[in-house]
């Protein structure tokens, strides 16, 4: 799209009244949207989904909806870009096809992401147990491991967790914002979020214009896109009322697939996705690899564990392989020491030793687990 032309586009987005489908049906009638910007109201009447105030509030609102969008452009950092709906060669086919997709996304970092083939919604409470948080961190870097992107929406908690373990396991992942994609909330993950933009591995991306606050209207909003860019929604920890439980409902909506890790009864954030299963609205997620099969994104075949050859092992570590089969899970360093009934700098050495072996690999915060 030529810049004169995404100006028009932007002044139009920008018009009070003009929402996505409305833009959308000005763009098929008119077919150019500087066309569509200075159409004249007896001929905008026509457009469906305009009625005489609306087309009214299109011809007054003009100059300062161009001067909004004159503005964008001029402020526009060189790491962001601007892709419309009607840019087909850039703009997630998936996305595409819900009920309300955004007009246009503001993309800090690698705008490829959003074509990425396989994604993965992972999100959840920003109040979070530590069951939370370990989980997150495992399913996303079980999930990148698989060159799956993954998708959250950056808030604390969950969303922070899934982001930061994909990242450090080298997979690409993508943070959709509630406020501007210059404006990162929360201030705790801004220096994340230039990690993420200068690797090349993570896009940061927003509808809402450049410089805008975080508002608490924007986020459930802003959960469409989450789930619209994702195959799959995988909900950790939520309550009943939660915007996650609103991100699983629009997935639902859009025939999309949900799963939902279960967790403690009696422990509130685990409520929503316990809810979720209990109604057969979403599928039991027991392991990053179930839910990869489930999608046919790996073998079943392949992910099922192989014995461990424990031919030349030491005494040690063959006891820190027994303890990490009996917590059928990661285990931090000091957990599994006193398990293991050694000291933490001794049983360190030996997981060096079994990581380099490929028996015990080293997971988000520390943690160990079996490798197959």
């Amino acid at each position: 799209m030529e810049i004169s032309e995404l100006t028009y586009y932007l002044a139009l987005h920008y018009t009070s009244g003009i929402g996505s489908r409305r833009l959308l049906a000005l763009m098929e009638y008119f077919s150019s949207a500087e066309r569509a910007f200075n159409a004249p109201a007896h001929e905008v009447i026509h457009v469906p989904g305009f009625g005489k105030g609306t087309t009214e509030a299109l011809i007054s609102d003009r100059s300062e909806a161009l001067r909004e969008a004159v503005t964008q452009i001029e402020r526009l950092p060189e790491d962001t870009a601007i892709i419309t709906y009607f840019d087909s060669d850039e703009y997630p086919d998936d996305l595409k096809r819900i009920y309300s997709p955004p007009p246009l996304l503001y993309v800090r970092g690698n705008k490829e992401l959003l074509k990425s083939e396989r994604m993965i919604a992972i999100v959840g409470s920003r109040k979070t147990s530590d069951y939370g948080r370990r989980i997150a961190q495992e399913f996303a870097e079980g999930i990148a491991r698989e060159r799956v992107t993954i998708v959250s929406g950056f808030a604390k908690g969950i969303d922070t967790a899934a982001h930061q373990a994909c990242f450090d396991a080298g997979g690409n992942t993508i943070a959709v914002l509630g406020s501007g994609v210059d404006v990162i909330y929360p201030h705790s993950n801004k220096s994340f979020s230039e990690e993420l933009v200068r690797s090349g591995r993570g896009a940061i991306v927003s509808e809402l214009p450049l410089g805008t606050k975080p508002d608490a209207r924007n986020f459930p909003w802003r959960n469409r896109i989450v789930s619209g860019f994702a195959r799959a929604t995988i909900v950790v920890e939520s309550e009943v009322q939660g915007g996650s439980m609103i991100t699983a409902s629009l997935a639902l909506d859009e025939n999309r697939d949900v799963f939902a890790v279960p967790g403690d009864i009696y422990r509130s954030s685990s409520s929503g996705p316990n809810v979720l299963i209990r109604d057969s609205r979403a599928k039991l997620a027991s392991s990053p690899e179930q839910v990869l099969a489930e999608l046919a994104w790996s073998s079943v075949e392949a992910r099922k564990a192989k014995p461990i050859d424990r031919s030349g092992l030491s005494i040690f570590e063959s006891r820190i392989i027994e303890v990490l089969e009996a917590a059928g899970g990661p285990l931090q360093a000091d957990v599994l020491a006193e398990r293991a009934g050694l000291e933490v700098q001794d049983i360190l050495v030996q997981l060096l030793t079994l990581e380099l072996k490929s028996i015990v690999r080293q997971m988000a915060g520390k943690q160990f687990i079996l490798a197959n």
